[in-house]
């Protein structure tokens, strides 16, 4: 089977997840020790997908995924694939949307085929062949992956399917109240075109800007045959620091069924070679304790007394002796200082965590279900507690912070602000 193209929509300043993106875009956060987009290509690419064309918008998206791809050699390689098509990037075009995004690239590069296209920020486990057999035997103009979401939880934040039962979907409810929801199928923000959409967006113009807001319901209006495929596998939308730390257990416990780790130590943990060399005598004799799931990147260095449960490492990291790391994401050259404790936290790449400081979600809270973060290039004190809900930044980025509205400041120490959503 030829796999069709993908598309990659993105834009927007993805300021839920501050402060992990205020220094790069969303789409490049790290998820284990990967950007997110480079995550679900990996999915993509493993099932046999060659041609990625990434529709950003702006130098703040454009240039740093630029950097972080060139021209996808580098990605390619480390899945060991050898058959290969160069990336490429939606040129500098001031687009009105991710409808006018996958117009202007589809002209641009002649995509005159079924095309997939995909959100930058979300992660689905998906069987493509089985996907794209759906769509053809059902003559779509567009298939829209669709994950049920289980009783109970909250699906008003969603796009849901209006979808008769023959899987036809006549459209959506964006947002519905609770109890309103035509049915407990959402938009994953998957999709697959069939190169039909092209005219279609031709005769739509100016008004096509947004996918799920304006080119969907003009297809459902005008008839076109527009099908929800039930997606079985794994999906998460990363939108904020929870659910990027979900994504991370999910990973590791292995809910993602075309994602693997390598280097096995012990079943369900992995720790690079570079890393255990450094370890190995610790961990043989006890002085270092890893339980559940866990990943260690490269070049690590981790002390004794420390312990690690159901937690990623990222590469280039120093845990000091005694800490305690449990259901947490320690981003690349971080260094946890002696007798720090971090549970349900997160810490972005190149942050000090000082000596005998706390991140604790559990604690006794007005933001219970929230994490703390701390963000890149972060220096805490030593015995800095951070509790549910606080995020950390450098002071530098304070107005960026709270210029958004979207914040409050609850306090500094010097160096950096510590704030939550409002």
């Amino acid at each position: 089977m030829i796999f069709p193209p993908v598309i990659a929509t993105v834009g927007g300043g993805g300021t839920r997840l501050y402060p992990l993106t205020l220094d790069q875009p969303k789409p490049l956060v790290d998820l284990c020790d990967t950007a997110i987009i480079a995550t679900l290509f990996r999915v993509l690419a493993n099932q046999g997908c060659r041609r990625f064309i990434l529709g950003s918008k702006g130098a703040e998206n454009t240039l740093p995924l630029n950097n972080y791809f060139k021209a996808g050699e580098g990605f390619f390689k480390r899945l060991g694939i050898s058959e290969i098509e160069e990336f490429a990037y939606q040129p500098q075009y001031d687009d009105r949307g991710s409808a006018d995004s996958l117009r202007y690239c589809a002209s641009y590069f002649d995509v005159d085929e079924d095309m997939l296209v995909v959100s930058g920020d979300n992660v689905i486990d998906i069987n493509l062949r089985d996907f794209i057999d759906f769509h053809k035997r059902k003559g779509a103009v567009l298939t829209v992956a669709l994950k049920e979401l289980p009783a109970g939880e909250e699906i008003s934040p969603y796009g849901v399917a209006d979808i008769d039962a023959d899987l036809r979907i006549n459209g959506f409810v964006e947002k519905p109240a609770p109890g309103k929801e035509p049915s407990r199928m959402i938009n994953t923000a998957f999709y697959l075109f069939s190169p039909k959409v092209r005219d279609v967006l031709a005769k739509m113009g100016d008004s096509a800007r947004d996918i799920g807001g304006d080119l969907i319901p003009y297809l459902t209006e005008h008839g076109y045959p527009v099908y929800g495929y039930p997606v079985k596998g794994y999906w998460i939308d990363i939108g904020t620091p929870e659910r990027l730390l979900q994504a991370a257990m999910d990973f590791l416990s292995g809910k993602v069924e075309h994602y693997a780790f390598r280097n096995e130590y012990r079943h369900g943990q992995w720790v690079n070679p570079h890393t255990l060399k450094r370890i190995k005598k610790h961990l043989d004799s006890g002085d270092i304790e890893l339980r559940g799931n866990v990943f260690i990147g490269r070049n690590c260095n981790i002390e004794k007394g420390s312990v690690i449960e159901n937690s990623h490492i990222g590469h280039t990291s120093l845990i000091e002796r005694d800490s305690v790391i449990r259901n947490s994401m320690v981003m690349s050259f971080a260094n946890i200082k002696r007798g720090s404790v971090l549970n349900r936290a997160i810490v972005g790449r190149h942050s000090t965590i000082g000596t005998k400081c706390v991140l604790d979600a559990d604690q006794p809270c007005w933001r219970p279900g929230r994490i703390p973060v701390a963000g890149e290039n972060v220096v805490l004190p030593p015995e800095t507690v951070v509790g549910p809900g606080t995020r950390v930044a450098p002071l530098k980025y304070s107005y960026k912070i709270l210029a958004t509205g979207k914040f409050s400041q609850l306090g500094t120490d010097g160096k950096n602000i510590f704030f939550c959503e409002k």
